[in-house]
């Protein structure tokens, strides 16, 4: 990306900035056990991890319509009351944040977790302002890879999707940057491994955060 002028880093959360897996499946099968179901091994669900919660909470149960929306919105509430205590920062990444914030640059969320859940999330180990726009997702609302949350932010920064950098760690959020006409990253340390973003065809890997400094120009 060199010679490129950079003025925001969009970030997905789970499995980029954090590393949420154990609680995103002890918020499933807490509902789970809730509806008097089998609890699910953390590998089966992780296929579903990425897409929404309808899709994980699908995944999860095999319910469809209105089964499922009430499934869904008990697993929404499940997380929300969920205190995260498996949940931690990847390495580097507060550092990396700080640089970003003394180096002028804007920061957002674009994410397929709940709007409510991220931005809990992102006040807790982040605090409170650090980034200047989440975008998370709520019922019938817009789920990457459309890339309306990049376009939306870029909107109100007043700066162009070719000035900003979505960073993440699927083939999802490779595909996002790619319809906003943006920057793409894809780390390896979250939920997928380098050989599933080679596969994805993401042009630009990197596989720890002074790699993630130096892509970005820092």
């Amino acid at each position: 990306m060199s010679g490129q002028t950079i003025k925001a880093l969009i970030w997905d959360m789970d499995g980029t900035l954090l590393n949420t897996l154990d609680d995103i499946v002890g918020a499933v099968n807490a509902t789970l056990r809730q509806w008097g179901l089998s609890e699910k091994p953390k590998e089966e669900l992780l296929q579903f991890i990425g897409y929404g919660a309808r899709h994980l909470c699908h995944g999860a149960t095999g319910f469809e319509g209105e089964r499922l929306t009430h499934f869904l919105t008990e697993y929404r509430q499940m997380a929300i009351d969920r205190n995260d205590p498996e949940t931690y920062i990847y390495p580097g990444i507060e550092a990396l944040l700080r640089k970003s914030r003394q180096s002028g640059m804007k920061l957002g969320i674009y994410t397929n977790k709940p709007q409510k859940w991220c931005t809990k999330l992102a006040n807790k180990f982040f605090g409170e302002g650090t980034f200047d726009a989440i975008y998370g997702t709520h019922e019938g609302g817009v789920l990457k890879p459309d890339p309306e949350g990049i376009l939306w932010m870029c909107r109100q920064w007043e700066i162009s999707p070719g000035e900003a950098v979505m960073i993440g760690d699927s083939p999802v959020d490779w595909e996002t940057a790619c319809n906003a006409h943006s920057l793409g990253i894809c780390v390896s340390w979250g939920f997928r491994t380098r050989r599933v973003l080679e596969d994805a065809g993401a042009a630009c890997i990197v596989d720890d955060s002074p790699s993630l400094c130096k892509a970005i120009g820092f």
